[in-house]
């Protein structure tokens, strides 16, 4: 396959990672010398923000006692939830801003790691996390961040995002400082997650990859990120749900990949996770799953030579045809038994056309590569109700 499909080299671009990343088994126990040698923080008060089945389960006792025999004065929250409210955390930060933190250490799926982000703003500026949507430069910072992810999917240790829930809707806080000066990869934090964690989690992921390289925003890194996530994850999220700790090991590095790309922004298949969440709550990586092959139908028209890459790498070599990649990736959520239809998902008879409406208003995607219209969208759900990719990939097609 040709590489004259990659983005060009001397276009703008901009690729944001953390400075440094650790990774091995143990090494979510080894952040007091991390503090010291690479953020210049030798000790004093520190914010560990944790998910709760980490806590739970032990998984955090190593980082703890690490911190506390390194001379540092633990502060620990938790109790974020899948989606956290703007109030959790705003409570969160009164507690940091009390005991003066210096660094906050987040440890858990993507809501927390989202929550450990906007905390590190919170502790060094003024308001609340409601006062922070939008694309944000904080004048005075963040806080020095380490972000360690328990899950297979999440990536939000390498992103600009931190998502929180206000009144009711999901809304983005977007900030290039939120990248983390460290990410920790641990894979003894995901070796004893459910499978249907794993499952959602790194479905989430493999969207993250995928969309990202249909984005207009993409760059030689982010698309060279990508693809490699997209391998990674193909040949091993399914042994990863089964419970095999090497492919455990790699979906972990493969989200992590995923996230350095999710900075070229995702496009569709997000926007309509958000609505179809809207509609009835369910884990992000689901809904994400769900979008995603309708993502793909919908966005055909993306650069024919792009568009036979990513095919080749979804289908492991298999198909150049954005049908056969979108058809193998509804197999995958179906073998990974998440589902993939509107009905099965629940989604109420006649949300089509306010989901539709929803998407186009509340999460609008200027670097989507198809204009999104509300009423393709419409018609793009409508096939989504059963399953229908033939009708889908109807929506956009071109006359030949």
């Amino acid at each position: 396959m040709s590489q004259n499909w990659f983005p060009k080299g001397d276009a703008p671009a901009q690729f944001l990672a953390p400075a440094a990343i650790f990774s091995g088994r143990g090494t979510s126990g080894q952040i007091a010398s991390i503090l010291k040698s690479h953020l210049q923080v030798p000790a004093g008060p520190v914010l560990v923000a944790a998910d709760d089945a980490v806590l739970d389960a032990g998984l955090l006792t190593g980082l703890l006692d690490d911190l506390r025999e390194g001379g540092f004065d633990v502060t620990l929250t938790s109790g974020f939830g899948a989606e956290p409210s703007s109030e959790t955390i705003d409570a969160a930060a009164a507690v940091a801003r009390e005991a003066s933190v210096q660094a906050v250490i987040g440890v858990g799926g993507g809501s927390v790691l989202d929550s450990s982000k906007l905390l590190a703003l919170m502790v060094r500026n003024e308001g609340g996390s409601a006062d922070w949507v939008g694309v944000v430069d904080p004048p005075n910072g963040v806080a020095p961040l380490i972000l360690v992810p328990s899950t297979c999917g999440t990536g939000s240790e390498a992103t600009r995002i931190a998502m929180v829930t206000v009144e009711g809707s999901k809304r983005a806080s977007s900030c290039a400082k939120y990248v983390p000066s460290v990410a920790v990869l641990d894979p003894d934090l995901v070796a004893t997650l459910p499978p249907r964690v794993v499952a959602s989690t790194g479905m989430d992921a493999l969207a993250h990859a995928i969309e990202s390289v249909m984005s207009t925003n993409s760059s030689p890194w982010s698309v060279h990120h990508a693809m490699r996530a997209i391998e990674l994850l193909v040949a091993n999220l399914e042994s990863a749900a089964a419970g095999d700790a090497d492919a455990r090991a790699n979906c972990l590095w493969a989200s992590h990949l995923a996230g350095q790309a999710l900075n070229a922004g995702v496009v569709l298949g997000h926007s309509i996770a958000y609505c179809l969440a809207h509609e009835v709550p369910m884990p992000h990586g689901t809904s994400c799953a769900l979008a995603l092959p309708y993502c793909m139908a919908y966005n055909q028209t993306i650069d024919s030579l792009r568009s036979e890459a990513l095919a080749l790498t979804i289908t492991g070599g298999a198909s150049t045809q954005m049908w056969a990649a979108a058809t193998s990736v509804m197999q995958m959520a179906v073998r990974l038994g998440l589902p993939v239809t509107l009905d099965e998902a629940g989604i109420p008879a006649d949300a089509e056309g306010r989901m539709a409406q929803l998407c186009v208003r509340e999460y609008p995607r200027p670097n989507n590569p198809e204009p999104l219209d509300e009423e393709n969208l419409t018609e793009l759900l409508k096939a989504m109700r059963t399953g229908d990719l033939d009708a889908a990939f109807k929506v956009t097609a071109r006359p030949t």
